[in-house]
């Protein structure tokens, strides 16, 4: 879980950091969408691992 933690909150930093150029709202909007989907690629790739490692047990 501190996992996905960290991959959200460090996706929406990075997120928030590529579209300030574009202004504040569009960076404020945008970084909630970009934790989320940095936290589901996460999600996405700890559950592969579990899921490899219980097969090759």
């Amino acid at each position: 879980m501190i996992l996905l933690l960290t991959a959200a909150l460090l996706g929406g930093l990075i997120t928030f950091a590529m579209l300030l150029p574009y202004g504040l709202v569009a960076a404020f909007a945008g970084a909630p969408f970009g934790g989320s989907l940095t936290a589901l690629l996460a999600a996405l790739v700890l559950a592969h691992l579990r899921t490899r490692a219980e097969r090759s047990a």
